[in-house]
């Protein structure tokens, strides 16, 4: 079996600790990729038990952010939850755009063609232009102080969980969710006491939100860093090109400058589609916000965040990206298929628990003002089922390394929305923002359909004739 094989087919539990292979590029010629690579092979957890940590901390990480809002809820007012999240809907979509999504471009890079300190310096240096960005933003807007400091305080803390991402990527990229899931319910679980002791003791969000950013670091500290450490002394410590030892010297600096720019290329179709996905995420709060105020946006997005992500299929993007570089497109179906299968039956449960116990939750965990848009609740997970598949199909999208088709895709899902909401929501209020993120969602599920269903269609016919694709090489013929 060759070197190319064994990095391709070694079932993630199945390599011994230590193991190096060294395989050659087939991107060499391309600048800063030329040589030989030395890949080691490192022990990974299975599909089921990487999904099982994957769900368990987006599930309580989730619950988690839902606990800050019913903390907001109990302890503050609605009109603090607005500022909150109106520092989000601002903060998160520049964030989004800077992180250019270099966690699934980390996962998906089977062959280790970046090192993951040229992936956390780019992070760095892109999170301190968008916190400078954010500032911007908010000054120009001419919001009032307090809220001003808000956005800047949420921005600091989304900025650290950058940082705290782009280690996630290097977990996943080692088959290890475990580390991320533990990562995130550590983190969410702090930010609950975080925020929810700030408020108590100090009756104001922008200090709240302070905690909620110190906390982070320290679990970026304590918990990501020290056990990101561990895998980049396994998996990098070869790869002379990024080391941090050399970096110093002028030869390094150019030829890294180099590669960071190269990386940037490569993952700036990912940084405008995660871009656009945010926005379309918070589209219906921007109308809402405009159009009837702070503190129905707060209603709004109290019932929003009652909502899980749809991140499930991001625990299977190294062992799918593998299988779709290797050719072997029927176990990157079935897959596929069972991921999305298992994100709609949870879809489907959220929905049902929306529609039969929503009024009593919303009045127990947030207030009767609340309970009284026990409708708008149960459309918003009609919402949240939808984009639960469409989720899943987006990250085997990921797996196959086609990142430019979903630029035109998400586009149109962002126009979708844009559209829907300058419809409805004048007209039906919360009910019409929440209606749009349903108009947005079933697009997102057409588009990605179709291009799952293209990508199958080229893999088959150029299995037909004897050649098997390798996308990761097409992305980078194509970004270089």
């Amino acid at each position: 079996m060759s070197a190319r094989q064994l990095l391709l087919e070694a079932a993630p539990g199945t390599a011994l600790p230590g193991l190096q292979v060294t395989i050659r590029s087939q991107a060499e010629g391309h600048p800063g990729l030329s040589g030989p690579m030395v890949v080691p092979v490192v022990p990974g957890l299975s599909l089921r038990s990487n999904f099982a940590w994957a769900l368990a901390g987006n599930v309580v990480y989730a619950v988690c952010q839902w606990g800050m809002i019913v903390a907001l809820a109990k302890l503050g007012s609605s009109f603090m939850i607005g500022q909150f999240s109106l520092g989000l809907a601002i903060a998160t979509p520049v964030l989004m755009f800077t992180n250019l999504h270099l966690r699934a471009v980390q996962a998906s890079d089977a062959r280790r063609f970046y090192s993951f300190g040229e992936y956390l310096q780019l992070r760095s240096v892109m999170t301190l232009a968008a916190i400078a960005v954010i500032g911007g933003i908010a000054r120009l807007e001419h919001y009032e102080r307090q809220t001003t400091m808000v956005i800047l305080a949420v921005a600091l803390a989304k900025g650290i969980e950058a940082l705290s991402d782009i280690h996630y990527g290097l977990f996943q990229l080692n088959d290890r969710l475990d580390q991320t899931g533990a990562s995130m319910m550590l983190r969410g679980a702090v930010s609950v006491v975080a925020l929810s002791a700030g408020l108590y003791l100090t009756r104001d969000i922008f200090w709240a939100c302070v905690g909620l950013a110190l906390v982070w670091l320290a679990a970026l500290l304590l918990f990501d860093f020290r056990r990101g450490r561990r895998f980049v002394a396994l998996s990098e410590k070869l790869q002379q090109p990024s080391s941090w030892k050399n970096s110093w010297r002028p030869e390094y600096r150019t030829k890294g400058f180099r590669r960071h720019w190269n990386l940037m290329r490569l993952a700036l179709p990912l940084g405008l589609v995660t871009t656009m996905a945010s926005i379309n995420l918070n589209m219906p709060r921007y109308f809402i916000e405009s159009r009837m105020g702070e503190h129905q946006l707060g209603i709004f997005s109290a019932l929003a965040y009652a909502t899980v992500s749809d991140s499930l299929g991001q625990s299977a993007i190294p062992r799918m990206s593998r299988l779709y570089a290797s050719g072997r497109l029927a176990e990157f179906r079935s897959a596929l298929l069972l991921l999305s299968a298992i994100g709609g039956v949870l879809g489907l449960v959220g929905l049902a628990a929306a529609r039969i116990i929503g009024p009593r939750l919303l009045a127990m965990f947030y207030s009767r003002e609340y309970a009284a848009a026990s409708q708008v609740f149960v459309v918003l997970m009609l919402a949240t089922a939808i984009h639960c598949v469409g989720g899943v199909l987006t990250s085997g999208i990921v797996s196959a390394r086609c990142f430019r088709i979903q630029v035109p895709m998400f586009a149109v899902v962002m126009g979708s929305s844009a559209l829907a909401c300058w419809r409805l929501v004048p007209t039906s209020g919360l009910a019409g923002g929440a209606l749009a993120m349903v108009v947005g969602a079933v697009v997102r599920l057409v588009l990605a359909t179709a291009v799952v269903s293209y990508l199958f269609l080229v893999h088959a016919k150029q299995v037909a004739g004897h050649q098997v694709p390798d996308t990761r090489v097409d992305e980078w013929n194509s970004a270089l």
